[in-house]
C-alpha cells in the first residue's frame, strides 16, 4: 500500500440465491486480476460506437435490426443526464459511462450470437431542485422524462 492510499476492509454482504445473486456476489469478491479479466471479455476500455454501423437501432439497416430480432429482441435504453459535475468532469459524463456499458453489453451478446439493440440515450434527466441555473445541467421534470421513457418504449 502507497503512503497516500488507505486500506478499506470490506463489510460482510448477503447475496440473494439467485443467478442475480451470484454475479454480484462474483464481482463482489472478484480480485483486481479477476475484474480486469471481465472487463477485458466486455472490451472495456474502448471508443464510443454511436457512429460505428451497426451499433445502434438509428445506424442500422431495418432489415439487419429484423434479423437480429429474431435472435434477441431486447433494446437497451441508455439512461443518462447532462449536469454539472464540477470542474473535474463534463457535463455529459453520465451519458457517456452509460452508452459504454451499453455497447459492451451489445459486443459481448453479439460474441454469443444473440445481440441486443441500443438505442439512442436519453440524455436530460431530472434533477434535485437546488440544481437549477447551475452551469452545464439541463433539467426537465419527473412526467416529461417518464413521457419520454414511455413514448420510447412503444
Amino acid at each position: 500500500m502507497k503512503k497516500n492510499e488507505t486500506k478499506i476492509e470490506r463489510t460482510q454482504k448477503i447475496f440473494e440465491k439467485n443467478s442475480v445473486g451470484n454475479l454480484k456476489e462474483r464481482l463482489w469478491n472478484a480480485s483486481d486480476e479477476e475484474i480486469d479479466a471481465i472487463l477485458k471479455e466486455y472490451e472495456i476500455p474502448s471508443p464510443g460506437e454511436k457512429e460505428k454501423p451497426g451499433s445502434y437501432i438509428q445506424n442500422t439497416l431495418r432489415t439487419k435490426l429484423v434479423e437480429t430480432r429474431r435472435k434477441n429482441d431486447i433494446v437497451l435504453i441508455p439512461i443518462g443526464s447532462t449536469e454539472n459535475h464540477g470542474s473535474h468532469t463534463v457535463s455529459g459524463f453520465d451519458t457517456f459511462l452509460v452508452t459504454r456499458i451499453a455497447e459492451a453489453v451489445r459486443r459481448k451478446t453479439k460474441k454469443m450470437g444473440r445481440p441486443i439493440h441500443i438505442a439512442s440515450p436519453m440524455e436530460y434527466g431530472v434533477h434535485p431542485p437546488w440544481h437549477q441555473g447551475m452551469f452545464g445541467t439541463v433539467m426537465v421534470s419527473d412526467d416529461a422524462f417518464e413521457q419520454g421513457i414511455m413514448h420510447m418504449m412503444y
